[in-house]
């Protein structure tokens, strides 16, 4: 293996890609990069960039867009929800962003299930049985998360009209399982209130400051077939209810590679407030070998439009908050060491902190946003009325001939 190292004018050459491409690349393992000495540009593997070149020659045949379909590559599934295109998301072709500065999550979630008001009527609020109620108790003391998921199978147990394969039916159902993770989440009683008007009451939010709150689970939505997104819709492809694949949204959500993610980030922004210099510790986290949890995100080489969107509404809220202070001069160290920007759980764990909100707040805020998305992929697969079933390429050992 040879030591070279190609600017990013040679290795762009080389590969007939753009500069992004390259960030893209490097964040999604496929390349190495380093800064070049005295300089901001970065400098690419001469072996990577010709593994890589040698891997597009081969051609994309139809074995190996299956080897890579599940992991940031070639398209599987139709969907009409998401766009994710030249760095903007969209939500049925209406701009996230917009949404986010003057839509509360209620309004998205008409959009995506392609409904009007009505399901959101005050009226339409979850069944408090005597199950639901003892499972209300006993996930007093969890996580938001966890507390969640104990109470969505108690729900569905009483909530007959869920189990109605109708379209009407289904979304009313979808409205009830917001409302009851929404209480779940505060900690008090279902409201039809809607939900960032519910968590700022709960959380002791100003007015003012609600707003973030709002954008943060708008933007949290929908992302196309993130693995929580998947997860729910393969449930809801077998004919199992909302309830179901809310559920299987809920457990891949958790994960540290996923929702969980946001635990990791607001871990390292309390190592980092800790340390003597911030800047030298994570100088010195990169020459340990460790990640840097909360930059760079695949499907934005540009930067998370999600995270710059929160950001910037944080500078207009609260532009001397000293969290966000700090969480900006992070931000800007990160970026000069390894050219990555920060992405939605670091703004999410930025809100949570400038905020003063409780612990996992990013993270809680991530699944009522997402919580829309999964209901709206589970419609969408119940519309197509088919079976989520791929095949299995075998690299096991082979049976005696």
């Amino acid at each position: 293996m040879s030591r070279e190292w190609l600017s990013s004018a040679e290795a762009s050459r080389r590969l007939g890609v753009s500069s992004a491409t390259l960030y893209a690349y490097v964040s999604r393992g496929l390349l190495r990069s380093e800064a070049a000495a005295g300089r901001r540009e970065k400098r690419y593997s001469a072996d990577d960039v010709a593994r890589l070149k040698r891997r597009r020659d081969v051609g994309r045949k139809a074995e190996s867009i299956a080897a890579n379909a599940l992991d940031f590559g070639t398209p599987v599934l139709e969907s009409s929800l998401t766009l994710i295109e030249n760095g903007r998301l969209y939500y049925r072709g209406w701009d996230a962003v917009q949404l986010a500065r003057g839509s509360p999550l209620e309004r998205v979630a008409q959009l995506l299930w392609q409904c009007d008001e009505r399901p959101f009527d005050a009226q339409n609020l979850p069944s408090m049985s005597t199950v639901l109620r003892d499972a209300w108790r006993a996930a007093a003391t969890l996580a938001p998360v966890d507390r969640c998921l104990l109470l969505l199978p108690a729900a569905a147990r009483w909530d007959h009209p869920s189990w109605v394969e109708d379209r009407t039916a289904m979304i009313e159902t979808g409205v009830r399982i917001l409302r009851l993770l929404t209480a779940a989440v505060t900690g008090e009683p279902v409201s039809a209130l809607p939900v960032h008007e519910q968590l700022a009451a709960a959380w002791h939010v100003p007015a003012d400051r609600a707003p973030l709150l709002r954008a943060a689970l708008v933007l949290s939505a929908d992302h196309e077939f993130n693995a929580s997104a998947f997860a729910a819709r393969v449930v809801a492809s077998t004919g199992a209810t909302l309830h179901g694949a809310t559920i299987a949204g809920l457990a891949a959500i958790n994960g540290p590679r996923h929702g969980g993610l946001t635990r990791k980030v607001s871990a390292l922004l309390d190592a980092l407030k800790a340390a003597a210099d911030p800047d030298e510790a994570l100088a010195q986290r990169l020459k340990d070998g460790l990640d840097l949890p909360g930059f760079g995100h695949p499907l934005y080489p540009d930067g998370d439009i999600r995270a710059a969107t929160l950001l910037a509404m944080l500078r207009e809220i609260a532009p001397h908050a000293p969290e966000l202070v700090f969480a900006e001069q992070v931000a800007a160290t990160a970026e000069h060491l390894i050219d990555r920007r920060p992405n939605v759980d670091f703004a999410t764990v930025t809100i949570e902190r400038v905020l003063g909100l409780p612990r996992d707040s990013a993270l809680a805020m991530f699944l009522l946003g997402r919580t829309v998305g999964w209901i709206a992929h589970a419609l969408e697969q119940a519309a197509h009325g088919t079976l989520i079933r791929p095949r299995a390429r075998y690299t096991g050992p082979r049976p005696p001939s």
